[in-house]
């Protein structure tokens, strides 16, 4: 159901907002779902801990959809439009590689040290992600290049 209310709202932002604003969203959001995670229960009553984390798990569910904010700059900063789908099913493998990736060294790090800094190691790689959404940079529309010359 929130999907359903979700998504359009999602795709309103790419339009109005851009795609860098919601991939950067996406960032700030996951760093929170993640300190969520790793340290609701050690920072508030049990009972808010639980809903915190339903919270987290809500919102986690929904920014899984912001990939089509991805898909949406891949077409505007593609060369070719016949190279859009090839580089969107390589940047799939290589998510599912790092997501392979992620969870063996979130299992010796769980084990060794305990879950919430699994949560911690989330809350950097979001941070990372933040970083990297900053530096999206759209082309200039093709009216704007053609309208200076």
């Amino acid at each position: 159901m929130i999907g359903i209310l979700f998504q359009p709202l999602l795709g309103w932002a790419i339009d109005h907002l851009g795609e860098r604003f919601v991939l950067a969203s996406e960032a700030v959001i996951l760093v929170f779902i993640c300190f969520g995670y790793g340290y609701a229960k050690f920072l508030l009553p049990e009972g808010i801990a639980f809903l915190v984390v339903c919270a987290c798990y809500l919102l986690d569910q929904m920014v899984f959809s912001v990939s089509m904010a991805r898909a949406t700059y891949m077409k505007k900063i593609a060369r070719r439009p016949e190279d859009v789908q090839p580089a969107l099913t390589a940047s799939v493998t290589i998510d599912h590689i790092f997501s392979i990736s992620a969870a063996l060294i979130g299992g010796v790090i769980w084990d060794r040290f305990g879950f919430q800094y699994v949560f911690l190691f989330g809350v950097g790689i979001a941070l990372l992600n933040l970083l990297v959404a900053l530096q999206v940079k759209l082309p200039a529309p093709a009216a704007a290049v053609s309208s200076g010359s």
